[in-house]
């Protein structure tokens, strides 16, 4: 710096010049070099500190969202604490028994919607659905005989849908504290999205099963704060969904856009926050994966298998964040990797909808048969995808 500062003056300075005006310019090239320093150590605690250590302390900045207390503290109606739900057996569903109905309407060649939500609290917004909004949605799935599954269930091929049910999936980006919210008397707020999904569970039994896939951030700080937003409930609700019958899938560890980043970084993003989830939930397998922003790496190799460091990992299916709804698993133009989904707002969820029950034929509905697919000898095309 002082050679720099040298040989500055001594091409610059003219015999007018005082020596303040020196001193002035010398403070401007020692601050100069000042910031070019501090941007190469932010630079290093950004792109490669991550690298050297996964699980190490990176921020206490929480990606999920915390919202406010909801408007209405409503304990579930019949849910029970969360104490008794841990350790429930999984509530899938068997195969079906040789004397169930072959159903010969079925259409196992249609469309399948996989919905997205993200934020469950008032008020309606994009990325937030209300809980009442969220309780209408799910009550006209219900109305229109929809039946959930979680969104690996439909990637391996939907092989546990009743006959002459629809399937849908219900998919929740960001493992939002809105969207599982532990009250202090330990029960589920009712507000929160699995409280909404229990309370109609418990009304419709098996028409509505505990099916739903969570993507939830990977936290790496060791403080759980990305999941779901209360740390000391993380691994517990983690294992709350499993044992229901749900899904937990990855949405990396800090909400990166893959398309924006070095092939290291994807591979520690994938293979940390499956890492974290599956140490958290002994026993489970994290199968699905949800990339933020829907933002895509250039080759889908990244989302099968890799590894970084001594983690490795894979992936048998993610979902995209937008592109309307999903062909049938069983076309061959399904790709398990790129799964379009539906944005959910009052305006699409309405849309998507209203055009299902205008084209029937055009939904997915299984035969009740795993070892069969059953499909309409004629497939009509799928109208334009934007309402009018």
């Amino acid at each position: 710096m002082v050679l720099l500062y040298n040989n500055t003056v001594k091409k610059f300075s003219l015999p007018q010049l005082s020596h303040l005006e020196l001193t002035l310019i010398a403070l401007v090239l020692i601050l100069t070099g000042a910031l070019l320093v501090l941007g190469s150590y932010i630079l290093y605690v950004d792109l490669l500190r991550p690298h050297a250590e996964p699980l190490s302390p990176r921020s206490d900045i929480a990606f999920a969202t915390i919202t406010p207390p909801v408007i209405r503290q409503i304990t579930l109606e019949k849910a029970p604490a969360l104490p008794q739900i841990n350790g429930l057996p999984a509530d899938t569903p068997a195969a079906p028994a040789t004397s169930v109905p072959y159903f010969s309407a079925a259409n196992e060649m249609g469309k399948v919607m996989v919905l997205e939500y993200h934020r469950i609290a008032y008020p309606e917004m994009r990325y937030q659905r209300s809980p009442d909004n969220f309780r209408q949605d799910i009550q006209r799935l219900v109305d229109n005989n929809y039946y959930p599954v979680n969104f690996a269930e439909l990637v391996s091929g939907l092989k546990n849908v009743p006959p002459g049910k629809k399937p849908i999936v219900l998919t929740f980006d960001d493992s939002d504290i809105s969207q599982f919210l532990v009250l202090d008397n330990r029960t589920v707020d009712a507000d929160s999205a699995l409280g909404i999904l229990l309370n109609f569970h418990e009304k419709h039994l098996d028409d509505w099963p505990m099916r739903g896939t969570f993507f939830v951030l990977g936290d790496d700080t060791n403080n759980y704060t990305k999941i779901f937003g209360q740390p000391e409930w993380a691994k517990q609700k983690l294992q709350v969904l499993v044992d229901l019958g749900m899904e937990v899938g990855s949405h990396t560890v800090n909400h990166v856009d893959l398309s924006q980043v070095s092939a290291e970084r994807i591979e520690w993003e994938l293979a940390v926050s499956q890492y974290v989830i599956e140490q958290s939930v002994p026993g489970y397998q994290v199968q699905s994966l949800s990339v933020p922003y829907g933002g895509f790496p250039w080759t889908y190799d990244f989302f099968k298998a890799g590894s970084w460091g001594d983690y490795s990992y894979t992936y048998t299916g993610n979902a995209a964040a937008w592109g309307g709804p999903s062909l049938s698993p069983h076309d061959t133009n399904f790709d398990p990797y790129h799964v379009p989904r539906i944005e959910v707002s009052d305006i699409w969820m309405d849309h998507w909808l209203t055009y299902f029950e205008q084209n029937p034929n055009e939904y997915y509905i299984s035969d009740g048969d795993p070892n069969r697919l059953t499909t309409p000898q004629e497939q009509p095309q799928l109208a334009a995808d934007a309402p009018n």
